[in-house]
């Protein structure tokens, strides 16, 4: 693994050629802290200084300024782009909403399981997956609905703590913080292989082009 930043990361947004990512730039008391916000390059393998509002373009799009205003904190919560080119929004609490492509909130509503708010969600074939940390699952809803469709995991799951989940095509990475491992899922076929392992805290995966990154405690690593 080679590391492209060392530092606390909150999020990392992807990119076409690259990602956004929001860090820890300084301290300043127990309740508040300065964050700063950064891109990378895959092209040019080059960190660059970014505004702020370049991170909520590419976390939410132009409409940004709607979104960020149902939010209680902008970092936390998480998003994702709908075919439709709609933004669904989802916060800690699991309270979440549909906006329309002009800032308009088409729906409102939760996504839980058993009382529990998703650590992550993702889109693959119009339908939202989240997972759900402390129940070891990935549950599908439907986009329409949002009803429940399909569960993976539970008691004899193969994910330990799911901490954030990644699609690509058909393939949902996850990642287990409870065991520091990254599990593919086949969305498809429901059918599920472990992939990585790491030997320090593990917080989040993504994919941008041809490379895959890693969140871990000390940073973001190209695998």
């Amino acid at each position: 693994m080679q590391q492209i930043f060392e530092g606390k990361v909150y999020d990392i947004i992807k990119k076409p050629d690259g990602f956004v990512f929001s860090y820890l730039e300084q301290k300043i008391d127990d309740e508040h802290s300065l964050i700063r916000f950064k891109m990378f390059d895959t092209k040019t393998g080059n960190i660059t200084d970014v505004a702020k509002n370049v991170y909520l373009l590419s976390k939410f799009g132009s409409n940004y300024k709607p979104a960020i205003k149902l939010t209680d904190n902008f970092v936390t919560v998480k998003s994702i782009y709908l075919p439709s080119g709609k933004l669904f929004l989802c916060k800690n609490t699991g309270e979440c909403f549909l906006l329309d492509g002009d800032g308009s909130i088409l729906w409102t509503g939760s996504i839980l399981y058993r009382d529990e708010a998703p650590s992550d969600i993702a889109l693959y074939n119009n339908c939202v997956w989240a997972s759900f940390y402390e129940n070891n699952v990935l549950i599908r809803f439907n986009i329409a609905t949002m009803r429940e469709e399909l569960r993976i995991g539970g008691k004899k799951s193969p994910f330990l703590n799911p901490c954030s989940i990644f699609t690509d095509d058909n393939i949902a990475t996850v990642c287990s913080a409870g065991s520091n491992s990254l599990t593919r899922v086949d969305l498809d076929t429901y059918s599920v292989e472990p992939y990585r392992e790491f030997n320090q805290s593990l917080k989040n995966y993504i994919k941008s082009g041809a490379f895959e990154f890693v969140l871990l405690e000390s940073g973001i690593y190209k695998l």
